[in-house]
């Protein structure tokens, strides 16, 4: 797709075999240098085994800010997880528990970690979204204690809501900067379960900021596989282009987007799209 005016903007995800044990059995990396140079950084993983993501490593710290995402991969309802975990934040190590999808925010210096799954149940989904163009942390020694409470804030259980339904997301998650402990992003996950248009005779969409629209399958044991052919279209031009394996759309602020359309489905599919602002907001052009 290079030749085309758009083409750059449509980056295949090439998933590549994890660390293996608790941490991720397969993955994607994306740098902001992949895209379009935006300050964003993201992994996607799959996870099946119980045990720290890091043995022995304790907490770590970034100089940016960062939001952990823990999705399930069901094909028909995204408020199953699949795992008991429990994740600590603060340098003292305040171990919060969870079981359903959620997003923990960690904003730029906050010790976060040990990251633990207690009992995986089924296969499920982590998204780490960090606010920078590159990656980069140090460790942070434990110090101190709390009640058990003093980072409760930073965690954010999803709502699942229905979705408008057809093509378009027929259940989805969402969050802004006012869930994530103000930090500047906003972003969904929906659920997508048909073929059609996902705005039936609406035009394009344009935002005030960068955004990128991230397409993953459901396959858990193999993240290559997307389970849908989609068209979107990009620009003035409406310039079509068309994939049907696990793809990330990259939309510089202002980059008309849309008409999206899923010509074929095999299986449900995911789309979490970015917004790098603390609030949401779109035209249509």
């Amino acid at each position: 797709m290079a030749e085309t005016k758009y083409g750059d903007l449509v980056r295949t995800l090439k998933y590549i075999e994890g660390r293996g044990g608790a941490n991720a059995k397969q993955m994607t990396f994306m740098t902001g240098e992949q895209m379009q140079g935006f300050e964003l950084n993201f992994v996607i993983g799959v996870y099946d085994e119980p045990g720290d993501w890091a043995p022995d490593m304790g907490a770590h710290i970034h100089p940016f800010d960062e939001c952990l995402i823990f999705f399930g991969y069901d094909d028909k309802d995204m408020s199953i997880l699949g795992a008991d975990m429990s994740l600590a934040v603060g340098k003292e190590y305040e171990v919060h528990k969870f079981n359903t999808p959620l997003v923990a925010a960690a904003p730029a210096n906050l010790p976060h970690c040990p990251l633990i799954t207690e009992k995986p149940y089924r296969p499920f989904g982590h998204f780490h979204l960090a606010l920078s163009g590159t990656y980069a942390g140090s460790g942070v020694p434990k110090e101190g204690t709390t009640d058990g409470n003093k980072y409760s804030y930073l965690f954010h259980p999803f709502q699942v809501e229905k979705g408008l339904g057809g093509a378009n997301a027929v259940q989805r998650v969402a969050a802004e900067g006012k869930d994530l402990a103000g930090i500047a992003v906003n972003f969904s996950i929906g659920l997508h379960n048909q073929t059609g248009d996902w705005y039936p005779g609406k035009g394009s969409q344009i935002h005030a900021y960068d955004e990128v629209m991230v397409f993953i399958g459901h396959k858990t044991e193999d993240l290559s596989y997307l389970g849908a052919e989609i068209t979107v279209a990009i620009g003035e031009e409406k310039e079509k282009h068309t994939f049907d394996v696990p793809t990330a759309v990259v939309l510089p602020k202002g980059t008309p987007h849309l008409p999206i359309t899923c010509n074929k489905l095999e299986r449900p599919y995911s789309v979490v799209q970015v917004g790098l602002s603390p609030k949401y907001d779109v035209a249509w052009v």
